[in-house]
């Protein structure tokens, strides 16, 4: 018999498939280019545009088109098209005179990846190739922004968390609906971007695509897109009414101010016991949760938050929260946001505390994508369940870069 580590990594595996009929373009399918056709009747015979003279494998080339175009990819993503008005500004998704400040060195620099810098590539095998965005220095005007929101609806969006309004509040329901919202919406500005380059790469270079993993990760952004439109559709509604209905918010509490913040959309695999999270439903559709970090005066916060038809995948896991000590807590998220978001955002006090072997294994977590991320994700779920296994576990002593120090 399997022991139980070997079942969930076993699981994991399963549920991580792509049907091998799904690994080629079909006929009859709508072409991946995203003109509406049939893939036989637009690029399946199609010649690549100008053929690549660079050795850099597909993912390195989408890589640097993404870093490139989301400089220049710029729309208002709120439902109320009809009012949208003035230039589409690069948006903050962690406010800037709220959240940013606060962990702003002197002259207004925080430390994070910055995806407008062209990645350092650590191993240039053509199979397996292994490219880093790193941690730097970023000004705080430009910290965790994009341009996704005109000039009167990201004043009017966020306004219940910006700059003037109180301290978050618990109880206040159109601030968890706002900050869950900002999560989930700046991602889904960075994936629909995705699926964009994906399709425009398609259809100058659809012979990139003729290796199955190629085809795979089509399947899965496609897939992702589905899953996240139907989110989005929920949001979009309650706002066009002008209300906050619908939204599950937990909320943890920590009594001092911390050094660094974050904002993700995601689907955690484990637990705080390193119990395997079921997100997949019977359609084969994910569902995630909007985390956000943020560091107060005095105190900060994490959110986390999905739509109330979803918590029959999360109800447990937010009872679990609730019971748990604070410790055990921010020893979950300190090794499970690095390798989950790339969207953590670092005082330079902070970051020069830690030594370079925990600024390498932060910057390595926070790039890993694909098998190798799956692999250490098995890992962390792993080390969660041997300390759940310990009777006196200390879980103040966290590992790795201590991002709650």
């Amino acid at each position: 018999m399997m022991s139980k580590d070997a079942k969930v990594i076993y699981s994991s595996i399963r549920e991580l498939e792509i049907p091998k009929e799904q690994l080629y373009l079909h006929d009859d399918e709508e072409c991946p280019c995203g003109s509406g056709k049939k893939y036989k009747e637009c690029c399946k015979n199609k010649e690549d545009q100008n053929p690549i003279a660079s050795k850099k494998p597909p993912e390195v080339i989408l890589m640097e088109r993404m870093r490139k175009g989301l400089q220049q990819d710029k729309v208002c993503l709120h439902p109320d098209k009809a009012h949208c008005r003035g230039k589409i500004k690069e948006a903050h998704a962690l406010q800037n005179h709220k959240i940013i400040s606060l962990l702003a060195s002197a002259d207004n620099h925080v430390i994070m990846q910055d995806p407008t810098r062209q990645p350092i590539i650590l191993d240039s095998n053509p199979k397996h190739p292994f490219f880093a965005v790193p941690f730097v220095r970023v000004s705080g005007n430009k910290a965790t922004t994009q341009t996704c929101f005109c000039d009167v609806h990201d004043t009017i969006s966020f306004k219940a968390i910006e700059a003037g309004a109180p301290d978050f509040d618990p109880q206040n329901e159109e601030m968890k609906f706002v900050y869950a919202y900002k999560a989930f919406i700046f991602e889904f500005y960075k994936q629909q971007h995705l699926m964009w380059m994906m399709r425009k790469l398609f259809s100058e270079k659809p012979q990139l695509f003729s290796r199955p993993e190629h085809v795979a990760e089509y399947r899965v952004q496609s897939m992702r897109m589905t899953e996240f439109q139907k989110i989005k559709k929920h949001y979009d509604s309650e706002i066009m009414n002008g209300t906050h209905n619908g939204v599950e918010t937990f909320v943890v509490e920590i009594p001092h101010e911390i050094q660094f913040a974050n904002y993700a959309y995601i689907a955690p695999e484990f637990d705080l016991n390193g119990n395997k999270i079921s997100t997949i439903d019977k359609t084969n559709m994910m569902h995630r949760i909007a985390v956000t970090v943020l560091p107060e005066s005095s105190k900060s916060y994490i959110l986390m938050s999905c739509l109330d038809t979803e918590m029959e995948f999360y109800s447990s896991y937010f009872n679990e929260m609730s019971n748990a000590p604070l410790d055990k807590i921010l020893f979950y998220f300190n090794i499970v946001l690095p390798l989950y978001s790339e969207n953590l955002v670092l005082s330079e006090q902070l970051w020069n505390s830690q030594n370079e072997e925990m600024q390498a294994g932060l910057t390595y977590m926070a790039n890993l994508i694909g098998n190798e991320q799956v692999g250490l994700s098995q890992t962390v779920g792993m080390a969660l369940r041997n300390a759940a296994r310990k009777r006196n576990f200390d879980y103040s002593k966290r590992v790795g870069f201590d991002l709650f120090k």
